[in-house]
């Protein structure tokens, strides 16, 4: 079984506060978790290196609709 994270535990877990986890979300960088029965939204792994990634980009100063581009053509 994978251990999936709550978005607090996301955002803690990457360096973030879960509001910068909602705009992420908002702005189309990452995709709608599932959620479980009470409501919580659920991360798993990959999307824990995706937001590091976003953040590590965004930190680096690169425009956010620059690293939209840039993690889609890392998917390819």
């Amino acid at each position: 079984m994978v251990a999936m994270l709550r978005i607090g535990e996301l955002a803690t877990y990457v360096g973030v506060t879960t509001r910068t986890v909602r705009f992420y979300h908002q702005q189309g960088l990452l995709d709608e978790p599932q959620r479980n029965t009470t409501g919580y939204r659920l991360y798993d792994g990959e999307a824990v290196l995706r937001l590091s990634r976003v953040v590590a980009l965004a930190s680096a100063g690169v425009p956010l609709a620059r690293v939209h581009e840039l993690l889609d053509a890392s998917q390819e």
